[in-house]
Parts: C-alpha cells; structure tokens; sequence
C-alpha cells in the first residue's frame, strides 16, 4: 500500500486554460454608410478596394474604398433641393423685412391721420385733444369751457364785433331818419328821401337781426356739430392707429413664421446634404490607429463559412457591419474560457470612471458657440472623443489576479500577466458542445513582446489566492465523484488495517487538496485506494488466510491482502519493488502479488 502522511502546509491554487493572443486595444472599423432603400435587402454598399489581411498599417493609412456611386446620385439631386430651399429662404426673409417696413409706414400714416385730427380739434376749441387733462364731452357745455384762442372763439368774436357795429348803424340810421322826417316836416326833404333813410334803417335792423341768428346758430348748433365732428375724427384716427398695429403684428407673425419655416426646411435639407457629404467621405476609410489589419469573423461563423460577412473585393456590407479590427500589437492579452467551477476565484481588475469623457460633454454643451454645442452632439464626434481619451476615462483601482502566459510560439519564455476582466455570464458560442459552462477571461500581458500576433496559441496560469497553514492530502488518495458535493472518503491506516472515512474537502489544485473535516494532522492516507476497491467493496480486513505477519504462514490466505515472506513481513521499498528484510514474497488471495508485499501485478 502506498500510503501520505497528512500535514499541515500553505495550499498554492492555480487555474491554468488554453487561450488565444488577442491585442488589448482593439479598434473595429465598422460601416457607416446607411443603405439606400428597403430594396437592397439591407445592403449599404459593396467594396470596391481592401488592403490585404495581416497587413501592417501606420494612422491615417487607406484600409478599403466603398462604392459610392449611388451617394454621388443622391449628393446632386439633394444639392439642387438645398438651392431652392436656400432661394426659398432668402425670399421669406426680404419678405418680412419689407412686411415690416410696410408696417411702420401703415402705422406711420394712421398716426399722422390721428395727430391731424387732435390739432383740428385743439384749433377749433383752443383746448388740448388729450382726454386725460381736458374731456371732450365737457366741451359741450357751454362755450365759457372754449379757450380764447380757438376758432369758435374767433368766429363768436367775429360776430359779436359785426352786431355790434350794426348796432351801432341802427341807432344812427334811426337817428337819421328822425331828422330827415323833422326836415321833410320843414319842407327842406322830400319824401323820397326820408323813405330811402327809413329804407337804410330797415336794412340795418335785418342786417343786425340777421347777425344775432348767426350767432344764436353758431353757439347753439354749429359748436355742438363741430366737437361732435372733430372729436369722432380724433377716436377714428386712434381706433385706425390702433388697427393698423394689430394688422401689422399679425402680418409680421406670418412673415416670421414663413421665414422660419423656410429657414427650418433650408437647414433640414442642408442636414442631408451634409449626411450624404458624410456619408460620401466613410466611403473611403483610413486606419484609426497603427497596428495590423485583421479581417473580421463572426464567432458564429467560425465553424461553418458563409457568404454574409465576408471581407473581399465585390462584396456587400450593411450598415453598422464590422469589416475590420485594427490591433495594436504593442500591448497583448489571452482571450481564454474558465470553467465554472474555477471562475468564482478568479477576481479581475477593478475599474471606476474618471468622468473626463462627461466633463468634456458638458463643456462642449455649454459653449456659447451654437455652432460648437450642434457639432458637439453628434455622434461621430462622441466617438472621436471617446477615443482620443479612452486612456483616461476609467483608472484601475485594484489590479487583477496574478498570471503567467506562455505562448507556444515561444515555449522558453514565461511572460508576467494578470487577470484583467471575467465575464459576467457564460459563452454562448461553446454551450451547444457541452453543457459545461466556460466564462470568458481575459488576462493582459504586461510587457511589449515583439514578435507576438493574434491568433495564437497560449496557456494561461492564474494564481488564485491560496490557503495557508490548511491540512492536504493528494487528490489520488480522495473516493468519490462530483456527485457527493464537498463530502468523500479516504482509506487511512489504523493499526494492522485500514479504516473507511468520510472528510469534507475544501480547496484544490492540480495535486492537492484541502481537507476541513475527518482528518487529524499525522494520519496515513492510502494514496493508491483502487487497490482496497477490486469488487467495489473496501477490502478493510484479512479474508480468513493467515494473518499478516505469521510466521507459518507459506501463502496468503483466501481474500486476504497481503501475503507472508521467510516468516516475516516484507517492508515496501518502492525503488527496488521488493521487501527488503524478506525474502521472495508470497502470494495475495486471488491475485499473484509482487514480491515483498509490494503493489498488485493485477
């Protein structure tokens, strides 16, 4: 029996997978020309001209032309469309700018027509126009609420001053005629002549009649008609002034809003001129970055080529179509699978953002520019940012896991690493093979290692966080399968025996394993436990043959385990396969043992 004393020891773990070198900067080149039309069956365009696969390229260098005959169609109808709608545009705005011109002169006009009316109606009555400092309807009331200055003032002076004189020819035409009739009396008159001062004195008297009923009028009617008359002038004049506002508002609204409009459809078709202009330049695509061109494949594509997605002169891509990856092969990782019972360990490099990439998003935005914030938020241009500050958006808080990459390409060289991220949920691309669940783990190279390339092969050691000072036995010595969890057996040696015992396993690596329970430091542990198992059942006792060590014992007995040797007990030396105290060893039950007690022939 071969046999491990259990002690106490510091548990190393690693996991160690098979992967492939990938760069750790990758930069896809990805379509971004927009198919045409649902007729193309979802096609963008077709590739005129590609740099070969593998080629290594410097920043700015041509990688593939597209065809962009169709866009060249498009850019000239679009750009005929954005000449009318800038003609369009152009009008709408000399359109308002004369609306607005045209109303100022409306307005301009009725307010003149109203200050006409408010300086006829101060002449007329010597008062201000203004209702808040003199009321028009007050004017009405007699004429001692006229100024002296107005016009009805005039005219009643006017009059007064002709009754008066005509007053004043009455009493002399009276006076006269009384002394042509005291003449006439006298013999010194005719008669004729004394009629034609009495006809002088009529006259007079319905001269000055005639004056008063002027007056009587004027006072009465006239004063009344011509407020009546000039104020409703001076409310027609404000009401027009008035109306010509709202009219000119609402025609320069319109105005505007035609001008808007216009402007909103130039700009609009100003914005797919310039989508077609920026389509037209993504037709010629240029190498972000140097490093080597490497065609790209779908993962569901590896295991049986089809004709979608192939990277090649004549054929066709869709929008939004990964065609390249552009590695840079100056820092690498190992694109391996971890088993799930393993991936738990495995810690990654712990990540927090900076914020700098939405700083400069706020900063962008709150520029004053307009033109500024409009560039600013588009999406070519969020990525341009985000890629000139990649470096700089997340910092590493704490590092992976350490790990050693060898490459088979270079199998005398050990390259430090360490575990950069685990995925979050199992690889789709291998559940179809088995249902073993495999992450994706990723471990970068630390160092720049010239003559490295994607594609190939490597073997990755990730050493997980061990267990120190923790009790081990060899994962040869341990009964039992994945069935039975965490609990298995182990035969140790008891007295002239071996007994049966369960333990509670903990950590392991490729050649120990943690024991937490059912062993004690110092026990022997049978690390070759078939032998006890030939039918199934744990031979643990001798069979009913002579007992181990009898010195009469010539051949061991039926069912036992060991057999006799010279009178005594062989002791096992596994480098000579012999006893060496005995001599040629005897038989074990049933099964032609080695000599000296030593393991089973079979």
């Amino acid at each position: 029996m071969l046999t491990h004393k259990v002690t106490k020891g510091d548990l190393k773990v690693t996991v160690t997978e098979k992967g492939t070198l990938e760069s750790a900067q990758n930069v896809d080149v990805i379509c971004k020309v927009k198919a045409g039309s649902k007729g193309q069956g979802g096609y963008a365009t077709s590739i005129n001209w590609v740099i070969d696969d593998g080629s290594k390229v410097e920043p700015g260098q041509l990688l593939m032309i597209l065809d962009d005959s169709a866009l060249q169609d498009q850019y000239r109808t679009q750009k005929i469309t954005a000449d009318k709608a800038y003609a369009s545009k152009v009008k709408a705005e000399k359109d308002y700018e004369i609306q607005v011109k045209e109303n100022r002169r409306l307005i301009a006009e009725a307010e003149n027509t109203l200050l006409v009316a408010e300086i006829d109606l101060e002449k007329y009555t010597g008062l201000s126009a203004d209702p808040a400092r003199v009321p028009l309807g007050a004017v009405l009331g007699g004429p001692a609420l006229l100024a002296e200055g107005g016009e009805f003032r005039q005219k009643m002076d006017e009059l007064t001053g002709k009754i008066r004189l005509e007053e004043s020819n009455v009493e002399m035409y009276q006076e006269r005629t009384a002394w042509a009739e005291r003449m006439a009396k006298q013999k010194y008159m005719s008669d004729a002549q004394v009629q034609g001062e009495r006809s002088k004195l009529e006259s007079s008297r319905e001269t000055l009649r005639s004056l008063q009923k002027q007056l009587d009028i004027l006072r009465t009617y006239d004063r009344r008609k011509m407020l009546a008359d000039y104020r409703s002038k001076v409310e027609n004049a404000g009401l027009l002034v008035a109306q010509k506002v709202l009219e000119a508002e609402g025609k320069q609204v319109q105005a505007d809003i035609n001008r808007k409009t216009e402007t909103s459809v130039y700009n609009q078709e100003m914005e797919k001129l310039k989508e077609i202009e920026d389509q037209l330049r993504e037709c010629r695509i240029y190498a972000p970055q140097r490093g080597l061109v490497v065609y790209f494949a779908n993962e569901s594509g590896r295991f049986g080529a089809t004709p979608q997605g192939l990277i090649e002169q004549g054929a066709q891509v869709k929008e939004g179509q990964k065609m390249l990856r552009i590695p840079n092969l100056e820092q690498m990782q190992v694109n391996t699978k971890v088993h799930e019972a393993m991936v738990g360990r495995i810690r990654g490099d712990i990540r927090v953002s900076t914020g700098l990439v939405d700083q400069l998003k706020v900063g962008l935005l709150s520029n004053p520019d307009g033109f500024t914030r409009l560039v600013s938020q588009h999406e070519d241009y969020l990525d341009d940012v985000k890629h000139k500050f990649r470096d700089h958006e997340y910092v590493t808080k704490a590092p992976g896991q350490r790990a050693t990459v060898r490459v088979d390409a270079m199998p005398d060289q050990v390259l430090p690493a360490r575990v950069k991220s685990v995925a979050g949920v199992a690889s789709q691309t291998d559940s179809w093979i088995s249902d073993v669940k495999l992450y994706q783990t990723l471990a970068l190279i630390e160092k720049e290692v010239p003559g490295l390339k994607p594609g190939m092969t490597a073997e990755v050691t990730i050493h997980v966080d061990g267990m120190p000072d923790v009790l081990t036995v060899p994962l040869q010595a341990v009964v039992g399968g994945a069935e039975m969890g965490a609990k298995r057996k182990v035969f140790v040696k008891a007295g002239g025996g071996y007994d049966e015992r369960e333990i509670t396993l903990g950590l392991y690596n490729d050649r120990m394993v943690e024991v937490k329970e059912g062993l004690a430091e110092g026990d022997e542990v049978v690390i070759n436990p078939k032998v006890l198992m030939g039918d199934g059942k744990a031979k643990t006792r001798d069979g009913g043959g002579a007992a181990p060590g009898d010195p009469a014992a010539g051949k061991g007995g039926e069912g036992g385990w060991k057999g006799g040797a010279g009178g005594q007990k062989g002791n096992f030396d596994p480098s000579k396969m012999k006893g060496a105290g005995g001599g040629k060893g005897m038989k074990m039950g049933g099964g032609g043992g080695a000599p000296g007690g030593g393991p089973p022939a079979g």
